[in-house]
């Protein structure tokens, strides 16, 4: 409930930060979504030691494409923040392959791969059940 609780007060902030009436900075808008996506780690780190690491044969088979799924999406930042397609190539990408298109292609892509995993762990509990033995 902490992190669920943590990423909607996150949300509502990062939301509120849109309200052209604070006139908050496009670096400060920016800034707040990388820190909500980025979020996701801490998460992510607490489920891997609560499950013990990499013995787990469930966080052996998702950690990886959790970090894939980061990779993903950080690539698509970076493309969108430096611009990098239409800054070798001016004027020549304003109507396809400009960096913020390869950035939606690229959280597309990332959104797909996720829930991919997420029909891997169904699978996954369908075949194994769940742990009844693990103490928080």
């Amino acid at each position: 409930m902490f992190y669920l609780s943590t990423v909607f007060f996150i949300f509502v902030s990062v939301m509120a930060l849109q309200i052209p009436k604070l006139k908050a900075s496009d670096n400060l808008k920016m800034i707040s979504f990388v820190c909500w996506a980025a979020y996701g780690v801490i998460p992510t780190c607490h489920w891997v030691v609560i499950m013990g690491g990499w013995e787990n044969p469930i966080v052996a088979t998702l950690l990886s494409r959790i970090l894939n799924m980061y990779l993903i999406s950080g690539l698509a930042f970076l493309i969108y923040v430096t611009r990098m397609p239409e800054r070798f190539f001016k004027g020549k990408l304003d109507y396809i392959g400009s960096s913020h298109q390869w950035w939606h292609f690229l959280v597309v892509i990332a959104l797909y791969y996720w829930h991919n995993t997420g029909i891997l762990y169904i699978e996954y509990r369908m075949n194994h059940g769940c742990v009844n033995d693990l103490r928080l």
